[in-house]
């Protein structure tokens, strides 16, 4: 073997080698700002049960603030704040267990153990390749499996690296699986947090307000977005089924009390509005806009669900459909939430 084909290799080898060096130290950033990302969001589910805790303790509140409201307490435990414990341990000890050089969970003792000693107690990942070769060595190096001297030397420096590399992509896996649970868990948090701001909020301007006035916004139909059908008024009775928006599934919305948080919705064909019975069912037959006629949307987004304040005894549930179109309340929980239809409400001019 020629000595320029030797040193080609060995260069080769050698850019191989800083190539994965580099990779590496990548992997440990990547796993450090993973762990920073945790902390923060750590940060926002405490502050988000913080807020959950004030919401409901508001929503005690002034539910006392009526006489059935106040009975409804007498037999209710008052909300109280929750503190984390003095001795609760650390969010870093709570990940696992993390490598003190690049930062990167491990799943056990023994498995830091192991990481620790394969990639941080080797030798410089090109220390081992030689820079040149005399001309009186040989050019090839017999060995007992035919590798070449600068071949051995390169597979003994690439399997710390490749080992450290399989570490830190493993923890850097289960740091995102944690992240994406806990999204999960603070999104759900969030909606739970808006939903009973909105329940306190419409208790509270009933009890504030001396005469809630009523503000006509816009006209609209509401289409179901998994039928891509509209509701219409169908003798009293909101049915999704019809494909173009007919007179009979125009609307006209209005907001409670000068509040985006209220709204009403009355229906062009009858002049009555969108609402419950005396026995829950949804029905087309308010004469006004009272408590059982009141809904919260979402108008920022392109879909939003439609939540009755009044629906299960005053505890609130979202609209949603059965299979033959026609609407109903289910009761608001985190699990329920999924049962709610969503809807489109498309803007009528005039």
């Amino acid at each position: 073997m020629e000595v320029g084909t030797t040193t080609s290799a060995a260069d080769k080898y050698r850019a191989s080698l800083r190539l994965n060096a580099e990779t590496v130290a990548i992997s440990r950033e990547v796993a450090s700002a993973l762990v920073m990302q945790s902390e923060q969001l750590d940060q926002t589910e405490t502050a988000l049960d913080v807020t959950q805790h004030v919401v409901e303790q508001a929503n005690y509140v002034v539910r006392g603030m009526s006489w059935s409201g106040w009975l409804a307490n007498k037999f209710a435990k008052e909300p109280s704040l929750a503190h984390p414990p003095a001795s609760a341990p650390s969010k870093e000890i709570a990940m696992g267990f993390i490598c003190p050089e690049c930062r990167v969970a491990q799943v056990s003792q023994h498995a830091l153990m192991e990481h620790y000693e394969a990639a941080h107690t080797s030798l410089p990942a090109t220390a081992s390749l030689p820079s040149k070769r005399s001309d009186d060595q040989d050019d090839v190096f017999a060995s007992d499996n035919g590798l070449t001297k600068e071949q051995a030397a390169y597979l003994a420096a690439l399997g710390p690296q490749l080992l450290e590399l399989k570490h830190a992509s493993k923890g850097i896996s289960n740091h995102l699986d944690m992240q994406l649970a806990q999204i999960d868990r603070i999104e759900a948090k969030s909606e739970k947090t808006k939903d009973d701001m909105r329940l306190v909020t419409a208790k509270a301007t009933k009890l504030t307000s001396s005469l809630l006035t009523i503000s006509p916004q816009f006209r609209c139909a509401f289409q179901e977005l998994t039928t891509q059908k509209f509701v219409a008024n169908v003798n009293g009775d909101p049915l999704v089924c019809k494909d173009a928006a007919s007179a009979d599934c125009l609307f006209r919305a209005y907001t409670l009390a000068d509040s985006t948080d209220m709204w009403g919705f009355k229906s062009e064909s009858s002049g009555l509005f969108l609402g419950l019975n005396a026995l829950g069912a949804m029905r087309i037959q308010g004469a006004g806009l009272k408590s059982y006629e009141q809904f919260a949307i979402d108008v920022s987004r392109p879909e939003t669900t439609l939540f009755s304040f009044a629906s299960c005894f005053g505890l609130g549930g979202w609209v949603s459909m059965r299979p033959d179109g026609s609407l109903f309340c289910v009761r608001r929980t985190s699990t329920n939430k999924d049962l709610a239809a969503l809807f489109k409400l498309v803007r009528v001019e005039g």
